[in-house]
């Protein structure tokens, strides 16, 4: 096992025996904990991950734990630039406000941007007590690192977003479809064994990553910079404070550096035949054949009722990027191509959130004994379902593939005879149109 890897997997333990006491409930070929593992994986790859869980259950404090550790930035820091949700937030509060001595004198528009642009991690804490219209507020910089307030805006690089949410209450609203699918995966922060309860009475010990003088000396510069230039002024930051947090602990962190070079790794890694055959048939089979408009009413009769499409609302492009990332992340810690169980392992967690779950197929495990929420347990249960028939009409995939690249309509007509099902009408219909 190389370096980074080592460095990787030594984070992630100390993380999960001395941050975070949530249960272990994801499986690859080991056992991980989801929260701890795609946390750190959406660290390094910058990408968008969303917590659901009871109050109390440690979501934000451990968010803000794990991006401190993994951002090498003091704690304070990262609690400084956290937002927080509810009904009156604005743009004044998150992004930026003018600078109203110089508008009164001169008359000019100067923008003074906040800090939270300029933290390399992104937390929105109770993301869904943000009211619908205000969502939009964030679209851009979440999925773009676009930072826009009254004609300024700010081009950084685009960062992880860690967003916590409580299951739904009175004070809170629906995520817009268009912001969940900017989250590439959501976790649970799931129950706690009486052990864990005890080990959590005791307290959680993070004084190794509290600096307070640090992280006003970042606040005030970040204040005084107010521009790009103050991105690479927070990243030299991070070099510095790294090896204090290696001395503290004992052994080597990992580096924003280093964390790029496993981006590079994770993102390099090939993918087996059959992850790609998968995701062709798996996104296929969830297209409603009747509409461009997905409505689970007209399954009834529908001649593609028992597949996909009967239960999952979309599988959007994002959706299947974020699976095919994540996939690649697991793999890479395992020391393995990308293959077809690493793809199965994520896709219910890159899934869940965003896919619109018909209720009737949640219903019918709702009475089961689970360690995850009802969507999560349904949810892979279609995805067995759609495994058991990708794996009868496989060979059937590929001599079709074949058929389309030697333009044999004659055998495609054919096998879409034989084998009923939207992933060969499709090729078959791409056939058709390049003829």
């Amino acid at each position: 096992m190389d370096d980074l890897r080592k460095k990787f997997i030594q984070t992630y333990n100390f993380i999960n025996s001395n941050l975070h006491f949530g249960e272990r409930t994801f499986y690859s070929t080991k056992s991980y904990n989801p929260l701890i593992l795609f946390c750190m994986f959406s660290a390094i790859l910058r990408k968008n991950v969303l917590i659901f869980g009871d109050y109390g259950s440690g979501k934000t404090t451990s968010c803000e734990r794990i991006a401190s550790l993994m951002s090498c930035l003091p704690l304070e820091f990262i609690q400084a630039s956290t937002i927080h949700s509810h009904p009156e937030q604005t743009e004044e509060k998150i992004k930026a406000t003018l600078d109203l001595g110089i508008l009164e004198k001169k008359g000019i528009e100067v923008v003074r941007w906040k800090i939270t642009p300029f933290s390399p991690v992104t937390i929105i804490d109770e993301i869904n007590r943000l009211p619908a219209g205000k969502q939009n507020i964030i679209l851009n910089e979440v999925d773009r690192g676009i930072w826009s307030y009254r004609g300024s805006t700010l081009f950084l690089r685009k960062k992880p977003l860690f967003a916590t949410i409580n299951y739904g209450d009175e004070g809170t609203a629906k995520l817009i479809p268009p912001l969940l699918d900017r989250f590439d995966i959501a976790v649970e922060t799931g129950k706690m064994s009486v052990v864990m309860k005890r080990k959590l009475r005791k307290g959680i010990k993070d004084e190794f990553l509290r600096d307070p003088k640090l992280a006003e000396e970042i606040i005030e510069n970040i204040i005084e910079i107010n521009s790009k230039e103050a991105e690479k002024y927070v990243r030299d930051v991070t070099e510095k404070f790294s090896l204090k947090l290696s001395n503290k602990l004992g052994f080597d962190v990992l580096t924003p550096d280093e964390q790029e070079k496993i981006e590079k790794e994770i993102l390099s890694l090939n993918t087996s035949q059959d992850v790609e055959l998968f995701l062709d048939y798996f996104s296929q089979e969830v297209y409603c054949q009747m509409t461009t408009k997905k409505d689970f009413t007209r399954c009834d009769g529908c001649h593609y009722s028992s597949f996909a499409c009967s239960d999952i609302g979309v599988f959007s492009g994002r959706a299947e990027l974020s699976s095919l990332v994540f996939a690649k992340a697991i793999a890479w810690i395992e020391e393995s191509e990308c293959e077809f169980n690493h793809l199965k392992a994520v896709l219910p967690y890159c899934l869940w959130h965003r896919c619109n779950l018909n209720s009737s197929r949640a219903l019918e495990v709702r009475d089961i004994e689970k360690m995850e929420c009802d969507e999560i347990f349904a949810l892979k249960d279609v995805i067995c379902d759609v495994e058991r028939r990708w794996e009868e009409h496989r060979e059937f995939q590929l001599i079709a593939y074949r058929a389309l690249v030697d333009g044999n309509m004659e055998l495609l007509e054919e096998i879409c005879e034989k084998v009923s099902h939207p992933l060969f009408k499709s090729l078959l219909e791409v056939a058709l149109n390049e003829t």
